[in-house]
């Protein structure tokens, strides 16, 4: 019988089936693992930009590989900005991760026809198309680390993998899934398995072995009832698996008026005059949430007076 109490990770949200992130390490502490359910901050991304099908699987996806390789940010102020740039009709994506599981992001193309590599399997690829990932970490360094490598697959996991190898030099396994059933999310998440210094050759064999061993989707298996913990157990294999925390996750957006107070303050004095001019004021939209926010023109000349 299996003990379940051993999936009850510090930190994890009462309810198993909310959005939650856990990591753990295997293998003598040679490999780090981290998995993540991720099927209502996408529902919601969802909600938010109405998104067709197949941008709704390119951007659960993108936002869960973001949210899986910002795990490696420690301060309260750090913040990750995840691009991509293509030339599939989706055009690019954008998502800001910050250390307390928030997520924000935004499709350039919303709306995009939905075609399937087969029946349920979204063809997410010729969505993206060519591109770059392009990776910011902004972690209180007097300048940001700026990432970035070419889109291999533009399926997004494969993608999260290469930039990893390449530009972090850290041999990574990136999964990632969207799963929807009569226009809803019902399913998504993601695991990335890395080594650590000091890894073996037969660690790494054993984790090839168990990737190209015919490993479910992760989609799949959130299906039966998986969550993160158990997901990390049945893909490393190691009955001294040794789960570390957890904590939630979920679609946040920072935006204010203030903040866009601030962004309208860099505009220059002629420009701001030319805004009063019009007497209905002006409206901004934010790109993560499309929450609007109106500036009537004495707050646009307070704007200026402040300067």
């Amino acid at each position: 019988m299996i003990d379940e109490t051993r999936y009850m990770v510090t930190g994890m949200p009462e309810n198993s089936d909310d959005d939650h992130i856990v990591r753990a390490t295997a293998l003598g502490g040679r490999v780090k693992a981290c998995a993540v359910n991720s099927t209502k901050l996408t529902a919601e991304a969802m909600r938010l930009h109405n998104t067709s099908p197949v941008v709704t699987a390119a951007l659960g996806r993108f936002m869960t590989g973001s949210l899986l390789i910002a795990d490696s940010m420690k301060g309260k102020q750090d913040t990750q900005t995840t691009i991509i740039k293509c030339d599939g009709p989706i055009r690019g994506m954008t998502a800001v991760c910050d250390t307390c599981g928030h997520v924000r992001a935004y499709p350039i193309e919303n709306d995009v026809e939905s075609t399937y590599h087969k029946p349920g399997k979204l063809n997410v690829g010729e969505a993206v198309g060519k591109g770059m990932l392009t990776v910011i970490r902004d972690i209180g360094l007097r300048e940001p680390y700026v990432g970035q490598t070419e889109l291999m697959t533009g399926e997004i996991a494969e993608d999260f993998t290469y930039y990893l190898a390449t530009s972090e030099q850290t041999p990574s396994i990136v999964a990632l899934g969207v799963k929807l059933e009569e226009g809803k999310v019902t399913h998504a998440g993601g695991m990335m398995v890395q080594l650590m210094p000091g890894a073996t050759e037969e660690d790494i064999d054993y984790l090839e072995k168990r990737v190209n061993g015919g490993f479910p989707e992760i989609t799949y298996l959130m299906e039966e009832g998986f969550t993160p913990a158990k997901i990390l157990d049945l893909f490393l294999g190691d009955p001294e698996i040794a789960y570390w925390d957890a904590n939630k996750v979920s679609f946040e957006c920072t935006c204010s008026k203030s903040k866009f107070s601030d962004s309208l303050s860099v505009l220059g004095k002629d420009e701001l005059n030319e805004l009063i001019k019009d007497e209905k004021g002006i409206d901004v939209e934010c790109h993560f949430c499309n929450s609007k926010y109106h500036f009537n023109p004495s707050e646009l000349a307070d704007i200026i007076n402040a300067k």
